[in-house]
């Protein structure tokens, strides 16, 4: 038996049933409107117990409507078998939380503001149109991705993220389709200045705070890979790919800044010399300033695996 659907075992006995009232299914998306100058319909509403949200609602004019916006996921509906709720993440020291099926504002197919889920409201934004990275609302296993060209494309976060004194956790499902140098997610007041750096270099998964880096794990870019590092208050890191841990290494932690604050916060690019904007997907981005628990660790794998089924992808196009 794999290790994250062990996990998710465990994590289903200790909660109960998998797939009762553990994840509300989405609201589907609204109905076109039957006018031309009709409205954008309204947000679906919210899934009670074991239902889920509805679907918006279509545009209210003459003929041709602007469709409805994306209903809300429900608020406690049935997950189906196997199903994790995202509720299991632990919410002490989130600090970011992007979710590919959450919280995007896009338009004509590309992605403005990719709202924060933390309740922190450090949402990724890109103000420029060609900066913008595309919505694929099935792109992954039937689920929203955001894909990234490798041009010109990323997301910003305002300035913050100066205080990971308490360690540093954090976890991407990705699939970078160019691992040659790119940041997944990369924070920094500066190239080579504070930063800290989750990303690819040289085909392997890379994590790098200030100079000090380290690399493990091939790169498959035909695949979503669950990438995560846990950094620990001793200053022992574990490299993880896809719920195990591949390596340990002795790194300092992320130093405070002498402002407090790290100002060039990015999700798809780098300022390091040689590294390209990151071309592949991104469905999820989950950061904690402080080192998880291995039980908590295994409670967001649990949820990352169950969400995004990624033991369970779509065969690659031949």
């Amino acid at each position: 038996m794999s290790r994250s659907r062990f996990a998710i075992l465990s994590l289903c006995a200790a909660l109960g049933a998998c797939g009762q009232k553990f994840v509300a299914n989405g609201g589907a998306g609204g109905n076109a409107g039957a006018s031309s100058a009709g409205e954008a319909g309204q947000p679906g509403s919210a899934g009670n117990d074991n239902s889920a949200g509805d679907g918006g609602h279509a545009g209210a004019s003459d003929s041709g409507g602007s469709g409805g916006l994306l209903g809300n996921a429900g608020g406690g509906g049935s997950s189906g078998i196997g199903g994790v709720s995202s509720e299991v993440l632990p919410r002490a020291g989130l600090l970011v939380w992007l979710s590919a099926d959450r919280g995007i504002q896009q338009k004509d197919g590309h992605v403005q503001v990719w709202q924060d889920q933390s309740g922190n409201q450090l949402d990724a934004t890109q103000g420029s149109v060609n900066g913008r990275p595309s919505y694929l609302g099935d792109g992954f296993n039937g689920r929203p991705t955001l894909e990234f060209d490798g041009q010109a494309q990323f997301l910003a976060f305002a300035e913050g993220f100066g205080d990971f004194s308490a360690g540093l956790t954090g976890f991407a499902v990705a699939k970078p389709t160019k691992p040659e140098c790119a940041a997944v997610l990369e924070l920094s007041n500066g190239s080579e200045m504070d930063d800290v750096f989750l990303g690819v270099a040289q085909g392997q998964w890379q994590y790098e705070v200030a100079t000090p880096y380290f690399q493990t794990g091939k790169v498959d870019p035909e695949r979503f890979s669950s990438f995560s590092v846990n950094h620990r208050l001793a200053g022992s890191a574990d490299l993880r790919l896809n719920g195990s841990v591949l390596d340990m290494v002795q790194l300092p932690l992320p130093i405070v800044p002498e402002s407090g604050v790290r100002v060039n916060n990015f999700v798809g690019h780098s300022l390091y010399d040689n590294c390209d904007y990151f071309q592949g997907q991104i469905s999820e981005l989950i950061l904690y300033s402080r080192s998880l628990t291995n039980t908590e660790l295994r409670l967001v794998d649990a949820y990352l695996e169950a969400h995004w089924s990624l033991t369970n992808q779509d065969s690659p196009a031949p």
